[in-house]
This record gives structure tokens, C-alpha cells and sequence, in this order.
């Protein structure tokens, strides 16, 4: 008789409550799944809305990703009226998503990735600390908790609070920035590029001359983001899927159903391929993408790390302080342009176009995408929302079970497997807030 046994564990040190489930049968590992125990809600509770207030709902669906979710928002009902955003307001919603990318990134890196990094590349024995962190290097803390607030400062000047912001509504930005406001920010930034300077060259020093393990390659994948002509932008562009230089394919957000879809009532996105095929999004993805970010620094900087990184999920820690440091020397280039002091009227939302709108922006973890639809009294109908994680759920999954697998047949230990695949869980950088909206 075969025998079927579940063990289930709470993976710690992410974004949210998420579980491992690990089944073993015939005392093999046949399958890991990393699942997320909750139901879907936002999606139902954006029906019978009105456009306009559609923003301010999404914006609660997660703590950390609010810019990204109320600006893909805020797109996607403008394209009901095939509304042209004023440039200002433009710079002004990529300076709110700078500081958001700054916030969820050093978060992620210092709290969740940072201590597995140690253990993993066998500088730890143990797994760090908070105060352990701050005794093996008490400047990086600093630089770390200094960006953490300076990714809230910067919501807050721009956003009218650090948490779900108020001033982006669909046609523009309700803000015109005072001369003080751009000087504080300006300060900010400064003080942003030169902790990040820092924090790159010590990761560089500490891990570029290691070897990531095996066990964190990715499999056969095919990365998906925004290509803005080859260029590093979050806020506009085609959709792109590329599994290497000579195999890609780039599309307008309006035709994406033709590549992929989902049903509103399953956690879980269809994608009209291979179905051996697994999709990325995130950095990594964004980084294969990227042809030229235009920056001597980071070309140096991405040439400190060889071919052994580059298929490897690690390397994604690497490039969020590269994204960091990239959008901080971006943010320093907006904060000069003169429009931004300049009063502009905003478009007005009375002729509408079309029956369906779709807005798209790169989010921290990855591309997120909005559509929505309204009936003849311009109300929500239906309403539907990828997010970032939940593209990559797959990926994770089949990372983890292979790595499972090897790890029990090597130890025979299920509670060391349980401990280690979560390493490479909190690599992928999972928002479950999100996922389980």
C-alpha cells in the first residue's frame, strides 16, 4: 500500500502568509507547491464601482506595491477615454514609483534575502540576525534603513503620504511641486546614489568572485516585461516575451490575450505556449530585456559577475539595487526638468471611447496588469488583475520540487528540506498581499 503524506510549513521572511506543501509518497518527494491560503476579493469588489474611485481601491491591495497598483490603475481608466497624460504628471507618477522601488527593494534585500546570501555562500554558519546584521556591519545597516526612509519620503512628498497614495487620479497628478519639495527631494536622491554606491560595491567585494550553487539556476524560461526600445523603463512601453536574442515577441497591452490570459475565479494565468514553457517577471526579467541602460557605472558594475550568475535567481538581488541605483540617478534627471513648476490642467474624463481599459506598469516584482470593463452606465462589470507573483508561482514551483527532491534523496531530512527551498522562494521575492487580493 502506498503511503501519501502532506507536510505543510509556513514559509517565513516574505511578503505576506504563504505555505510550503511538500508531498511525500513512498517516501519520495513527488511534488512541492509554495500555495498562498486565501481568496480572491478585489477583483469582485471593483464591480459596480465607478471609474473614478477605482484607484483608490486598488490601491489597498498591498502595503508595498500601492504606487504600481494605483498608476496601472489610474492608465487603464484613461484608456477608456484614450486620454494623453501631461508630461508632468507623467515625471511626477515615475518619481512615485522610484520611491516605492527604493522602499520595496532595500526591504526585501537587507531583511529577507541578505541573512540566506550568508548562509548560502557559507560566510554564516547561522542564519543572521536583525542585530547580528547590524554587528557585521553596522554603515550597511545605516545605508539600508536611510533608503527605506528615503523611498518614504519621497511617497510622501509626492504621493501626500507614504502609504496609499492620494494625488494620482486618473487624467494626471493633483500636485504641483513646490521649489521646496524638489529641493528635499533632490536631497534625498543624493543621499539614495551615495548609499547605494556603497552597498554595491560591498555586495561586489562579498559575493562576485563566489559561485551561486546549482540548485538556484533557473529552468528553460522565457522572461515577459515592458521593452521601452531597448531601454530600463517601468512606466511605458510594449509588452515583450523573450527566451533568447534570436527567439522574442513584442505586443501592445491591448492585444496580451492572444499570449495570455486568466480566469477571475482560479488563482493562476494560462499562457497560449508550450506548456513546458515557464514565464519570469521581476528584475531578472527586466535585466534580459534591458539592451542599454545608458550608465557607465552599471556596466561596470553588471561586468563584476560572470555567466555563472546569470542564469541564476541570486543574481536578482544584485539587480535591485542596480534598478535602485539606476532610478535614483533618473529621479535626480527629472527634478531638473522645468515643467514640473509649471500648473497644468489636467484632461477631463467625459468622452468615452471604449468599452474596455488596460493599464500596465513594471511593479517591484514584476509587470502588473489591469482591465477592466464597464457597462452602458459606465460601471464596472468585471474587473481583472495579473499580478507579478502569481506569474511566477510555476517557476517557483518547479524550482523547489527539483531541488526537494535531490536535497531528500541526498539527506533523508524533510526538516532541512523544509528550511532550505525556502531560501529560493524568498529569492523570487514573492508579494502574497498581492496574490491573495
Amino acid at each position: 500500500m502506498k503511503r501519501l503524506l502532506k507536510i505543510v510549513d509556513v514559509c517565513t521572511r516574505v511578503e505576506g502568509h504563504g505555505t510550503v506543501k511538500i508531498l511525500l509518497q513512498n517516501d519520495e518527494i513527488s511534488n512541492v507547491d509554495f500555495e498562498i491560503q486565501s481568496n480572491r476579493g478585489f477583483e469582485s469588489f471593483l464591480i459596480g464601482k465607478k471609474l473614478n474611485d477605482i484607484p483608490k481601491i486598488v490601491s489597498r491591495i498591498c502595503g508595498l506595491c500601492y504606487a504600481s497598483q494605483t498608476i496601472a490603475s489610474c492608465k487603464a481608466v484613461e484608456n477608456f477615454f484614450n486620454i494623453s497624460t501631461p508630461e508632468q504628471s507623467i515625471l511626477l507618477r515615475h518619481l512615485l514609483l522610484f520611491g516605492e522601488l527604493i522602499k520595496s527593494h532595500s526591504m526585501h534585500f537587507y531583511f529577507q534575502s541578505l541573512p540566506d546570501l550568508f548562509q548560502i555562500f557559507d560566510i554564516s554558519q547561522k542564519l543572521f540576525s536583525p542585530y547580528e546584521l547590524i554587528r557585521y556591519d553596522s554603515q550597511l545597516t545605516t545605508y539600508i534603513y536611510e533608503l527605506i526612509k528615503i523611498g518614504n519620503e519621497i511617497e510622501k512628498i509626492f504621493g501626500g503620504r507614504s502609504v496609499h497614495l492620494i494625488t494620482s487620479i486618473p487624467g494626471g497628478i493633483v500636485y504641483l511641486p513646490s521649489r521646496k519639495d524638489i529641493s528635499m527631494a533632490r536631497k534625498y536622491f543624493q543621499k539614495a546614489k551615495i548609499n547605494l554606491e556603497f552597498i554595491i560595491d560591498k555586495f561586489i567585494g562579498v559575493f562576485s568572485n563566489r559561485v551561486p550553487p546549482e540548485e538556484y539556476d533557473l529552468p528553460n524560461v522565457m522572461y515577459m516585461g515592458l521593452n521601452n526600445f531597448g531601454n530600463f523603463n517601468r512606466y511605458s512601453g510594449t509588452l515583450k516575451i523573450k527566451e533568447n536574442v534570436k527567439n522574442s515577441i513584442e505586443f501592445e497591452e491591448k492585444n496580451y490575450s492572444s499570449y495570455f490570459e486568466k480566469d477571475i475565479n482560479l488563482r493562476g494565468i494560462d499562457f497560449h505556449f508550450d506548456k513546458n514553457k515557464r514565464f519570469l517577471v521581476g528584475p531578472i526579467s527586466r535585466y534580459k530585456i534591458t539592451e542599454n541602460y545608458e550608465n557607465d557605472n552599471i556596466n561596470t558594475y553588471l561586468g563584476y559577475f560572470d555567466k555563472s550568475w546569470q542564469n541564476s535567481v541570486l543574481f536578482s538581488n544584485f539587480l535591485r539595487l542596480i534598478e535602485m541605483y539606476f532610478e535614483t540617478q533618473q529621479g535626480l534627471i527629472i527634478l531638473e526638468e522645468p515643467v514640473l513648476n509649471r500648473r497644468t490642467i489636467l484632461p477631463s474624463l467625459t468622452s468615452l471611447k471604449n468599452s474596455e481599459g488596460i493599464g500596465v506598469i513594471e511593479a517591484p516584482r514584476g509587470m502588473l496588469l489591469h482591465h477592466y470593463y464597464i457597462n452602458d452606465n459606465e460601471i464596472i462589470k468585471k474587473a481583472k488583475i495579473f499580478i507579478p507573483t502569481e506569474i511566477n508561482i510555476p517557476i517557483i514551483n518547479d524550482t523547489i520540487t527539483k531541488y526537494a527532491q535531490e536535497l531528500y534523496n541526498r539527506t533523508g531530512d524533510i526538516n532541512i528540506v523544509k528550511k532550505k527551498i525556502q531560501t529560493i522562494i524568498r529569492a523570487f521575492d514573492p508579494c502574497i498581499s498581492c496574490v491573495a487580493h
